[in-house]
Order: structure tokens, then sequence, then C-alpha cells
């Protein structure tokens, strides 16, 4: 590993530019550190005391040893920061600071990373949005507040992208913008997280890479035996020559990105809301075939999931002649008997259950469960009957205020539901092709 756990392993951190004004991002930076429980101490030469904490001049003023340095300056000074970090062995920085290559400043950004190498101290940016641990309630971002802990880890090329995230309530094993990457960058991250305990699945935000950075990418993405998900964007003309402005780094040709990443073996994504869609599936499915079993009460519905599932070869199976003996035993006489299983309109909870037994012992590798609000629908009772699943499950339940309740418990015991056919299998079928 490259040493990256420097930085969650941190005990000590100086913020470099924190400050008394509210509307400052040193302000926030040093305010989020405060919640956790490492040791923090604000630098500015203007203050002598930051949110009820004694302020040092500079880096070298600090009677304590700094492991880690979090910079919030103007560009210029930057160097002369780490410098001072230098002399105090600071192992790791992290950069919050734009104004280097991403606007054409290349010999700035050259002389920080000399220093760096020079003096052995990892940098993470510059132009970054810093990084987070849930699990540690460790922000070096200036995102108000920290996310709540879960297992998907997010590493991001573009800050504010990373902010929405953070703001859509998204549980994450760990955050990293790597803004500039002037020296750590994806594949860095990647291998951290790829044997972190509490991170089950690695999402990315990826616009470019550098040109000598795509054969390590690959492998280390190779190498990693967690899920990698990728949204990769820049894939237009006018997308590529946005993303090389923002940070610098190499925006060639989407085929050779699609090229790359299927050598990588990640899954590539379309949207924001497909990278954490695709997330949850493997969070809590980390194996998913690809042939399953549609349960509907509505026969339209049915027939838009199986379009949808034909378009993303998820295979939709025949039922075996056993199986249908078994069903018209409690469904009604007019039930489809085949593959969507269209229980009928008045479909009740308990004949959804007992479907859903039956299918579960058949060569099926997972259920989609569809479901239209109807005055004879018990929506809550069905929604309940997918927690008892022995294989994975998939719901559609259409609809607003009827079947409200009914998505709220679902969202609260994990089930996984989509508001749209379409939407579901096309997220599904990036797993399984």
């Amino acid at each position: 590993m490259s040493g990256v756990q420097d930085f969650f392993n941190a005990k000590t951190f100086a913020v470099v530019g924190a400050s008394r004004d509210e509307k400052k991002v040193g302000y926030a930076v040093f305010k989020n550190l405060l919640e956790s429980n490492k040791k923090i101490f604000p630098v500015n030469q203007k203050a002598n005391k930051i949110l009820e904490h004694k302020c040092y001049k500079d880096l070298l003023e600090i009677p304590y040893e700094i492991d880690c340095v979090v910079i919030a300056i103007p560009s210029k000074a930057v160097p002369l920061i780490l410098q001072h970090a230098a002399k105090r062995k600071v192992k790791s920085a992290v950069i919050l600071t734009a104004g280097f290559s991403e606007i054409g400043d290349t010999d700035l950004e050259k002389r920080i990373l000399d220093i760096a190498k020079e003096n052995n101290i990892l940098i993470l940016g510059p132009n970054s949005y810093g990084f987070i641990d849930p699990h540690q309630k460790l922000s070096t971002s200036y995102f108000e507040g920290i996310p709540k802990a879960g297992h998907i880890a997010f590493i991001s090329q573009s800050g504010a992208i990373g902010s929405a995230i953070l703001d859509s309530s998204q549980k994450l094993s760990g955050f990293v913008s790597v803004g500039n990457s002037a020296q750590l960058d994806f594949s860095d991250f990647i291998e951290y997280y790829s044997k972190d305990e509490k991170t089950k699945v690695i999402t990315l935000y990826l616009e470019s890479l550098k040109q000598e950075k795509g054969k390590r990418f690959i492998d280390t993405c190779k190498k990693c035996k967690k899920p990698i998900i990728v949204l990769k964007s820049g894939k237009s003309t006018i997308g590529q020559k946005a993303a090389q402005s923002h940070t610098a780094a190499l925006a060639c040709e989407s085929g050779i990105y699609d090229g790359i990443l299927k050598q990588s073996k990640c899954i590539q994504v379309d949207s924001i809301k497909q990278l954490f869609a695709v997330a949850k599936i493997l969070e809590k499915y980390p194996r998913l075939g690809n042939k399953t079993a549609i349960i509907t009460n509505a026969g339209g519905l049915g027939v838009l999931t199986t379009d949808a599932c034909s378009n993303n070869n998820i295979k939709i199976p025949s039922l075996s002649k056993s199986l249908i003996l078994k069903l018209n035993k409690f469904l009604p006489v007019n039930w489809s008997h085949n593959n969507p299983l269209d229980l009928i309109g008045d479909a009740s909870s308990k004949n959804y259950k007992k479907t859903l037994e039956l299918v579960e012992k058949e060569n099926f590798d997972f259920s989609i469960v569809l479901l239209t609000p109807q005055k004879m629908t018990e929506s809550l009772l069905t929604a309940k009957v997918l927690i008892h699943t022995k294989k994975p499950v998939f719901a559609c339940f259409l609809g607003g205020k009827q079947v409200r309740e009914a998505k709220e418990f679902m969202a609260r015991f994990r089930i996984i539901n989509f508001i749209d056919p379409k939407e579901m299998c096309d997220t599904i079928g990036k797993i399984i092709n």
C-alpha cells in the first residue's frame, strides 16, 4: 500500500488557514475536525483563539508532534507551509487550496510535489475537497457535517459532486476527493479501501486519468476483490475539454476509457443515481445471476418489466409444470400460468408470500416483485413479505400515497425498491453483463 493509511490513522491534525469567520473554508474544516477524537491545532497568524482553542502563528510554534496538516490558504503560500511541515516531520498533507495545474500553473504544482517527495510527505490534492471517515467521525472536508457510517466508499475527482453525494444521506465507509492528483490518485485509495474491513463496495466518479497512471489503475482494480463501480464523465468532445480544465488530467476519447474500465473489471454506470443503486445491490448481494421470476398484480407492468429485462439480458425462464400445478392450488383460475407470474389485480399479500416461497425453490437467481395500488391491494403487508426471502429480491411498488408506507418500510429494512421497472432492470443489467 502507498501509505495513505497515514491520513486515516493520524492522531494529530493542524489546520493551516483555520478561521474565526464562519463563511471561510478554514472555519468549516477546523469545526469538523473538532468532532473527531483527534488532537486538532488551528494555525492562523491573525488569531489568538478559534472556537475557544489556542491558535498558533505557524506550524513550527505547535509544541506537539503533527501527523497530518490540512492546508486552506492561498496557493502561493503552500510551498512554505510544506517546508514547515517537513521540518516538523509531518507524514501527510491535505491541500484543499485550488489554483495549481487546473488553471495552468503546473510549475507551482511541481514545486509542492518536489518538496513533498524530498521530505516523504504524502499529498492529497491540491484542489481537493478533503477526506472523510464516517466510522471515526473524522472529516478534513469543508462539507458541513459527516455522513452516516456505511459500507460503500466513494472516491471522487470532483469536490462539488462529492458534496452533493455527502448531502444525499448516503451511508459511506469513506469519502476521498483526489482533486488534481499531483501525487496520490485513484489507485492509492482503491488499494486502501480494498483492504478496509468496513468497505464492501468501492464507487468512483472519474473524469480523467493522468497519462502515466493508466496501467497502475488497471492493475490495482484487477487485484481488488471488491466490486468497483465507475461513473465516467467527459465522454463527449465538449465534456473532455471541460474535464481537462477541471483537474488538469488527460480526458481522451470515451472508447479508450471504456477499454480501460473493461480491462479493470470495473462496472461502468450512466448516472450518479445508478452509481449508488448498483452499489447498494452489491453491498447486499455480492453475487447475482441472470435468471429472474417476475411476480406482479398488474399484467401491463409485467409486460413493461419483461421488455426492460430483455433489453438488459436478464433471462425470464418459463415455469416448470410442477410449479404451475402448485400455484394452481391457491391462485385464481385466470392467473397468467407463465413468467411473469400475474397474480391478478386482487392479489393478496398471502398470495404474494406463497408464490414467492415456491419460486425461491426453483431455478431462479432472483425475484422481481411488482405492485400497483388497487382498492384491495395490501401494500404494506406485501412489503413485509419481502423481509424473509432466501434469494435476492427487488421490488418495484408503483404509486404515491397508497404505497408510501410500504416504501418507507422497505427503506427501513433495506429492501431494494425502484420507482420504475426500466430503471430497475437497467441497474441490475450493469451487474450481470
